[in-house]
């Protein structure tokens, strides 16, 4: 009996990686005529669409100037600016809201900034035009317009309404042109061309011929509008040129080859058998993250690359996790099967808190988060989820069919050694040296203070308002022959110089005063000195100053509610304590990362706020482990006290939390060494797991243990 299931259990664990190794094959190459049917299968690349900043092109956010706008006049001229911009013949644009009153338009393929802006940004003209080429309405003429279905033949119709002077006018034209089309015209483009079927006198109508209820409904919408609604300004313009948005994709994908070969090598080293297994699992994780993206039809971002390689590291935490777990039971003595259930068991508690209050951070990111930070926060959830699913279903059924059938025979196979009681590993004394860690902290963060007094955070154009010009000067060039070619555009401007990946230097330009009408006349001049080309205008963006009010207003509000929501949770899974000391704890671990930004004047952007949610995510992730272990240990060990408790809880937990930070920064620490573009993103990040791992230790625990101390004291003192 025990034979025919292990030979069960070795045709399905061959099964499974012949099926994870074909999907993986699949997604990474696609797959031609298969089987001879003709039928083929796309690679990730080709079906993933991509962000603005891995294709190149214009990104513009246009702010609505008046105060009291509702939803239907915001989704009005969100449809009337859709029809602008696919008139210019770019079919994968992008145009999203951004809170109450901004809308983000993305147009890849497309660098003429001043262009686009000149023709999303005017007001547009509505018109109503016989076949004798005159105007018979404006929008001016147009009372309102609806779309719906006609109750008799089930077609969708626009029914309008026009108000007295149109009714007069439009009673006249449909007299002279029955049984002829009359075109409806939004600026030069032709939305509808419906014929006259009958005389209408008293301006109210319908035209036929939509092809769906969709279009009827857009339709309507900009003919309701007549123009658009409302006065819209530009208060970012960012233009990403072909060569850098050609460049960061491969780059990227070298990053992640190299962080992801990394965590396999590590796992494999350091869990031998198990290792193997939660690699196989997580070549399933990442065609199962990469099928959502499709699914979803998401759009992926240099930031949606890096929080997909960030859940990368995480995922691999899960699996941790169990395998730290399943080690404790085989030390105790237990069976090689039976470790195995009650490892997977005894760590999803842990897989499950640490992992829900990431996903809490996620969720907030993603409601007050714009642009590519709404991308990462979609990708670090879905990541997170699936991560889950992977760990806890995937990595389960494999290890079971390992154990069946003798891939994991004893201790060995998961490098356990046997110990006797003098060798066990001592407790580590953590919290009997908490004024050192308290100190190493507050000193950060008391320099921290004192070089915001000095110098203040240093504000990138995100926050402050400007333009910046990056330009690919390729070899090197005189600075001041640069800044007397600046200065007949601008007297208000800083320049500075970096080394890109291919030892080019590039030339970056901020101004608070350079517009998008002086920038391509001063490249213009530099092009022609330095006989440059025009993809060497690397990219160009310009910020209105509200955009950083509303930067650091959303980054505020994110941060209360993240920790507020992480609070509720906390304190409802384990008990408030936890849940203030946690809170405490990423409190510590945002102040360290600012601190740090401040004393080596680290530019401040938009994707910091990403990365600092982010910290908080993954640091109560570390921490939620440690607690989770404590709770554990408080229940067997009723009588012992918290400083033993918190210490004997961290010693156990302390392998899981630098195997987690080792997987996590083999994927962040290579984009942030390789993709030089988003190091604005990846440099806070390594900052805060670093930082995160180091206060779940050495930060949280102790402030537990003072908790529970003090309410103590107050129970003895009544």
């Amino acid at each position: 009996m025990k034979k025919k299931n292990s030979s069960k259990s070795a045709v399905l664990f061959t099964l499974a990686i012949l099926v994870i190794g074909f999907l993986a094959y699949a997604g990474a190459f696609g797959v031609h005529n298969i089987f001879k049917s003709g039928y083929n299968v796309k690679s990730f690349g080709q079906t993933i669409k991509k962000g603005l900043d891995l294709q190149g092109g214009v990104s513009l956010v246009e702010e609505i100037q008046s105060d009291n706008v509702d939803n239907a006049t915001i989704e009005r001229t969100m449809e009337l600016l859709s029809m602008r911009v696919n008139k210019m013949g770019v079919s994968e644009t992008v145009v999203s809201r951004e809170g109450q009153k901004k809308i983000r338009i993305e147009i890849p393929g497309i660098y003429d900034a001043k262009g686009v802006i000149d023709s999303v940004g005017k007001t547009g003209e509505l018109k109503f035009i016989g076949p004798d080429k005159k105007v018979i309405l404006t929008g001016k003429d147009v009372k309102n317009a609806v779309a719906q279905l006609n109750q008799e033949t089930n077609q969708p119709i626009i029914s309008f309404e026009l108000n007295d002077e149109g009714t007069k006018k439009f009673a006249q034209a449909t007299k002279k042109f029955i049984g002829q089309p009359i075109s409806i015209h939004m600026d030069e483009e032709v939305l509808t061309s419906p014929v006259v079927n009958s005389v209408i006198p008293n301006g109210k109508g319908m035209i036929e011929g939509s092809k769906t209820l969709e279009e009827a409904k857009r339709q309507a919408n900009i003919i309701k509008s007549g123009a658009l609604p409302v006065v819209v300004k530009p208060v970012e313009v960012k233009t990403v040129g072909a060569t850098l948005g050609s460049d960061a994709l491969p780059l990227s994908i070298k990053a992640g080859k190299i962080g992801v070969g990394l965590i396999f090598i590590f796992m494999l080293l350091y869990y031998r058998v198990p290792g193997l297994v939660a690699d196989i699992a997580l070549v399933f994780y990442i065609v199962l993250v990469l099928l959502t993206f499709v699914s979803m039809k998401a759009i992926l971002t240099l930031s949606g690359i890096a929080g997909f390689l960030l859940t990368i590291g995480m995922a691999v935490d899960a699996n941790v996790l169990i395998f730290e777990r399943i080690k404790e039971e085989l030390k105790s003595g237990k069976s090689v099967k039976s470790a195995v259930d009650s490892g997977f068991h005894r760590a999803l508690s842990s897989i499950m808190d640490s992992n829900i209050t990431t996903i809490i951070a996620s969720i907030v990111l993603y409601n007050l988060g714009s642009g590519a930070v709404k991308g990462f926060a979609l990708t670090l959830m879905v990541g997170i989820v699936l991560s889950m699913f992977t760990a806890i279903v995937v990595t389960r059924f494999l290890l079971k069919l390992a154990v069946d059938i003798g891939l994991l025979k004893g201790l060995k196979s998961f490098g356990v050694r046997k110990t006797s009681e003098e060798s066990k590993p001592r407790t580590l004394k953590i919290i009997e040296k908490t004024k050192l860690w308290f100190g190493i902290s507050f000193v950060i963060i008391l320099l921290g203070i004192v070089f915001m007094f000095k110098s203040g955070l240093n504000y990138g154009i995100d926050f402050k308002g400007g333009t910046l010009v990056q330009i690919n000067m390729k070899k090197d060039f005189n600075k001041a022959d640069v800044e007397n070619i600046i200065n007949k555009y601008t007297k208000d401007y800083s320049t500075n110089t970096a080394t890109d990946t291919k030892n080019e230097i590039q030339l970056e330009i901020r101004s608070n005063s350079l517009t998008d009408e002086q920038i391509p006349k001063m490249y213009k001049e530099i092009k022609e000195k330095y006989k440059l080309q025009d993809k060497d205008l690397v990219s160009q963006q310009r910020i209105g100053p509200s955009v950083g009010k509303e930067l650091t207003r959303k980054a505020v509000i994110a941060l209360i509610i993240a920790n507020l929501a992480m609070l509720v949770y906390i304190g409802f899974r384990f008990e408030i304590k936890f849940g203030l000391s946690a809170i405490l704890s990423l409190v510590h671990d945002v102040l360290v990362t600012i601190s740090i930004y401040a004393i080596f004047q680290i530019p401040v952007n938009s994707t910091f706020i990403a990365a600092i949610l982010t910290i908080v995510g993954y640091s109560i992730n570390d921490t939620i482990v440690v607690f989770d272990r404590i709770r554990e240990n408080s229940k067997k060990h009723r009588r012992m006290g918290e400083i033993e408790l918190a210490d004997i809880s961290i010693t156990q937990t302390m392998s899981r939390s630098i195997n987690t930070v080792l997987t996590t920064l083999f994927t962040i620490v290579s984009v942030c060494v390789i993709v030089p573009s988003i190091r604005d993103f990846t440099v806070p990040l390594t900052v805060g797991i670093v930082c995160g791992a180091y206060s779940s230790i050495f930060i949280a625990s102790p402030l537990w243990v003072i908790l529970k101390k003090s309410k103590k004291k107050k129970a003895l003192a009544k």
